[in-house]
């Protein structure tokens, strides 16, 4: 009989990791691909989950087969109704997949298996926790339309204020001549950038609100602030239901330092440090699926 290799994957929208592990969970080689959204391109994300299969294969020497892929991805737009379908209806690369969100792989990770809760600052801004067999999700609904305190957010908030101030509603601040400079560099007309501007592209502005900040800038510093009030809802609202008010939570995503000093201390004192990334979390699911009967 092949024997069983644990495969964990941690797909997100800009790129993709995947992790080879024994049954036991020791490491034997790692690959990475391009973007990885199945909610946005299944096709890519099957694509970039293959590239980094067989490099990871190559490395680990299995590319020649003879063992037996039990995987489970946690991939970046799971929970959009259909995703998961398109995706699976693909040419098979594993034995036996279970695809679940890129949230809870990095909330399994963050906790190293036990119960917890996270929330994810990034692009896009989620809370979720884990509690028994019961997940509970809190934002994370996508930009313009949620993702509140996000990097896209900010970015969106700080457009608006560059747009009063453009035209006379509000004063023109160094915050607002920033960002205006930010999208003339690139030739737009920064009046009109925004028009078909995507979740990425309003989060690329997000550094720059954390410079100015950084700088004492009051109307910066109080844009962080508000995204600071939208995790400490985002944690208030997952602590809320029955079973989850003792939670230990983790801050993760590359925007999480940045917003930190800007939680109120009681909130950034009751955080937990993670012990474990998503790819960690991915891979423990995969022994479990595994060991399953």
């Amino acid at each position: 009989m092949d024997r069983a290799v644990l495969v964990g994957i941690d797909g997100g929208g800009t790129r993709t990791r995947l992790r080879l592990a024994t049954p036991t969970g020791a490491l034997l080689a790692e690959g990475e691909g391009g973007p990885a959204n199945i909610a946005t391109d299944a096709g890519q994300a099957w694509q970039s989950i293959h590239q980094a299969l067989d490099q990871a294969l190559s490395r680990a020497g299995l590319a020649d087969g003879g063992c037996r892929l039990v995987a489970v991805a946690g991939l970046a737009g799971a929970e959009v109704t259909g995703a998961v379908a398109r995706f699976t209806a693909r040419p098979p690369l594993f034995a036996r997949l279970h695809v679940v969100s890129d949230a809870y792989t990095s909330c399994v990770g963050a906790h190293a298996g036990a119960d917890g809760a996270i929330i994810a600052a990034g692009t896009g801004m989620v809370g979720l926790a884990i509690v028994g067999g019961t997940t509970r999700r809190v934002g994370g609904w996508g930009f313009p339309q949620g993702d509140e305190g996000s990097g896209a957010w900010i970015g969106l908030e700080a457009v608006r204020l560059m747009l009063r101030a453009g035209d006379g509603r509000a004063p023109r601040t160094p915050l607002t001549e920033a960002v205006r400079a930010r999208l003339a560099e690139g030739g737009a007309e920064p009046m009109l950038w925004a028009v078909g501007a995507r979740a990425a592209d309003f989060a690329g502005l997000s550094p720059l609100v954390s410079t100015l900040a950084g700088g004492g800038d009051a109307q910066a510093r109080g844009l962080l602030a508000r995204a600071g009030a939208e995790i400490e809802a985002l944690l208030a609202a997952l602590r809320g239901a029955d079973g989850f008010a003792a939670l230990p939570c983790c801050l993760l995503g590359g925007l999480g330092p940045v917003l930190l000093p800007y939680l109120p201390a009681a909130v950034r004192d009751g955080l937990s440090a993670p012990r474990g990334h998503a790819i960690d979390g991915a891979v423990l699911l995969a022994r479990r699926l595994h060991d399953a009967p």
